[in-house]
């Protein structure tokens, strides 16, 4: 936690300081205030949870509160008649001192990422969200198809209240679902939003109303710039203040396929006199080559070409949607058909109704098609009312060499089908086109994923993987390429924008700034100049 005072403005820096991600910024301004962003913490969190040791959602927000892992603040987080997060008043002792947030008029959210958004859960319900449709839509898919509870309420909750006599937090059967009041920038929202996931719960509550840039949050005037992500729906704020404008980037690059998009945005910024920048830095410090998307796409194109019978799979991570276009056009230009899940239809399904980008590829893939003995409420809406192209493993298994599977790691059950629906011939290719940061837990899944392949005959590529490297840098993939600008973009950024001070977040080496801009007139905000307040 850090907190700075520059004039008038106060920044207090909850998440995201000598971190990559988990970003929760509060921007102060007089009793005008609104957050930047409030996202999950990934590596504090996984210091103190794991898979089998979660936060006690009955107990709403003891865990967190106690542990650091949300700021403590009164007034910013669910606690009414209907909906409660504070079930005895121990939650509540652990605010005693806390200043008040109760003067928070909006959230600002830059993308979809949980690193960004996974902490909107346990925000009060009606703190608006100001965010892109593809934002509001993709984070609407992500909950629908979830099994996550209390801490995957990014765009409804489940009501909950105080159990009488016991102290804890239970749910009200078929209370409808309370929908959060989202208002997505400038474009038009459908009837995707207003879709229940269940069979049994209706989803009520405040509805979503789209607003044009430039919008005002309580005293502020907001302007929304359309950036390049590894996530559709990416933007980066410009926040009129008393002090002057305030700059917040969320997370950019120059060279995917909406690379231009980021240029536009700093080409609309350098002529303005920016007085703030809060400008992330995950690559800071790290060397090594980037590419671009194109050549991304042509390398899967590369070693499918060389492989035209056998059954093939590329696991990218869920919603890099631009990866998911490279793989579709890989797979038209040599005669296969892309295959994809039934979370991933559903996904382009819900960005199909803002941006019409989506519904041409939703057109174009196949979606995997096997018997459930129950289906969700999302799933019985995707097969009864959008009825995609469905292909069977069996289909696939017959013909390989026609189907590029998109299939990640929770898809290796659906390969050992293919197996065993085609016998072990001929050996198949499992393509990496995803980040590898080699933590723990990654370095055991891939070990995990390694045995399987090896059960399944396929080979692991890029093959240094098989490895099982420490230094995620010295895997040279050429199927995949970051999210994130390289030190030499953001520098090129930075001295372009010409801010009076930067405030550094999203890395791990924040005094990496004073090295890159030597001899510019840009001040590196490093040492909180306020009392550090909200734990």
């Amino acid at each position: 936690m850090r907190s700075f005072r520059i004039g008038s403005l106060r920044i207090h820096v909850f998440g995201g300081w000598r971190e990559i991600g988990g970003n929760q910024l509060l921007l102060e301004a007089g009793r005008e205030a609104i957050l930047l962003d409030f996202g999950r913490p990934f590596a504090r969190w996984n210091a103190h949870f794991t898979e089998f040791l979660a936060p006690r959602s009955t107990l709403g927000l003891r865990d967190l509160l106690a542990l650091g892992l949300l700021p403590r603040l009164r007034g910013l987080y669910r606690d009414g008649s209907e909906d409660t997060l504070f079930p005895t008043a121990l939650e509540r002792r652990l605010l005693d001192e806390a200043p008040d947030a109760g003067h928070v008029q909006g959230l600002l959210l830059s993308h979809a990422h949980l690193d960004h958004a996974g902490a909107i859960a346990y925000l009060r319900t009606d703190l608006p969200i100001y965010t892109t449709s593809e934002t509001s839509a993709i984070l609407k898919a992500m909950q629908d198809t979830s099994h996550a509870g209390l801490d995957g309420e990014l765009t409804y909750c489940n009501p909950r209240k105080v159990k009488e006599g016991e102290g804890i937090l239970e749910t009200g059967g078929r209370i409808p679902y309370h929908r959060r009041p989202y208002r997505p920038l400038g474009g038009k929202i459908a009837g995707f939003h207003e879709l229940s996931p269940a069979k049994t719960k209706q989803l009520e509550g405040h509805p979503w109303e789209p607003v044009d840039p430039p919008f005002t949050v309580g005293g502020f005037r907001v302007r929304a710039f359309p950036v390049d992500h590894s996530v559709p729906g990416a933007v980066a704020f410009a926040v009129e203040t008393p002090e002057g404008l305030v700059v917040y980037t969320g997370d950019l690059r120059f060279h995917g396929r909406d690379g231009q998009r980021t240029g536009a945005f700093l080409q609309a910024m350098e002529r303005e006199d920016v007085f703030l920048l809060i400008a992330e830095g995950t690559r800071l410090g790290q060397r090594g080559r980037t590419r671009t998307e194109a050549q991304v796409k042509e390398a899967l194109h590369d070693e499918l070409r060389r492989h035209p019978h056998v059954p093939i799979v590329v696991d990218f991570a869920p919603r890099n949607l631009e990866r998911l276009e490279s793989c579709l056009e890989v797979a038209r230009d040599l005669g296969r058909e892309l295959v994809v899940t039934p979370k991933d239809a559903y996904l382009l399904w819900g960005l199909s109704e803002v941006n019409p980008r989506y519904r041409k590829i939703l057109k174009a893939i196949r979606v995997i098609q096997e018997p459930k003995a129950r289906m969700a409420g999302w799933e019985e809406i995707l097969w009864s009312h959008l009825r995609p192209q469905d292909v069977t493993m069996e289909q696939v298994a017959r013909d390989p060499g026609s189907f590029l599977l998109a299939f990640g790691f929770y898809e290796l059950p659906r390969l050992l089908d293919l197996r065993l629906h085609s016998g072990l011939d001929p050996e198949g290719l499992y393509i990496f086109s995803n980040s590898y940061w080699a933590d723990e837990e990654q370095i055991l899944d891939l070990r995990v994923l390694l045995n399987w392949l090896k059960a399944l005959r396929f080979r692991l590529l890029p093959e240094d993987l098989a490895q099982l490297p420490r230094d995620p840098a010295a895997v040279d993939n050429p199927y995949h390429t970051s999210g994130h600008a390289p030190e030499e973009d953001l520098a090129r950024l930075v001295r372009r924008l010409r801010p009076r001070y930067l405030l550094p977040v999203h890395t791990e080496h924040p005094e990496r700034w004073r090295a890159l801009l030597k001899g510019e007139k840009t001040l590196v905000l490093l040492e909180p100049s306020l009392r550090t307040v909200g734990g």
